[in-house]
């Protein structure tokens, strides 16, 4: 019995050595394997990260460029409205004018169109201007007829007509008068 003894323990000696040696293993294994997954958590932390920091500064960027782009917009229409004021203040004191200012006006208009000969009427609303004026200043004739405009004079020869008022002037040149303006006002922009 002695015997059956020894051989019991040597088995479970053997099978107690086995039993560590296959622990021994699995926990190399086990280790192994948690280095590689802690190596993949960080790559894909590290990749996550980096993805994140790339959409912040894509959304950073478009809000930035959106908010400029309103500001801009801000100022644009604030230069338009100046632009609009200092035309309308022009516009305002054209309209205005006395009656030798307007007689100044008239005669520098008929000769830089070289108008001399043909017909005229006269504004319904027409205070600066009398019939004595414009026939002082070139050889026009009073035409029959009543006006069908408010302000200023209408000049016909011929098949040509001309409308002469201040603020028709301004209102056929607006758009050349509003780049002179804004170009005054704001100078050459970048």
């Amino acid at each position: 019995m002695a015997e059956l003894d020894n051989v019991s323990k040597k088995v479970l000696d053997d099978a107690l050595k086995e039993k560590e040696r296959e622990l021994n293993e699995a926990r190399k294994k086990a280790s192994l394997v948690i280095e590689k997954t802690e190596g993949k958590a960080k790559e894909i932390h590290r990749s996550g990260k980096l993805r994140a920091w790339e959409r912040y500064k894509e959304v950073l960027n478009i809000e930035v460029s959106r908010a400029k782009s309103e500001l801009n917009q801000k100022i644009l229409m604030y230069k338009i409205g100046l632009v609009d004021d200092a035309i309308d203040r022009a516009r305002g004191k054209l309209t205005g004018l006395g009656k030798k200012d307007y007689e100044k006006f008239l005669k520098k208009t008929l000769g830089v169109l070289n108008i001399d000969g043909g017909y005229y009427q006269i504004g319904s609303e027409e205070t600066n201007i009398d019939g004595k004026m414009i026939e002082s200043i070139r050889d026009l004739k009073r035409a029959d007829g009543k006006p069908d405009f408010k302000k200023g004079i209408k000049i016909i020869k011929g098949k040509a007509e001309y409308n002469i008022a201040p603020d028709s002037l301004i209102d056929s040149n607006i758009d050349d008068i509003r780049m002179d303006v804004a170009l005054y006002l704001f100078g050459k922009e970048k």
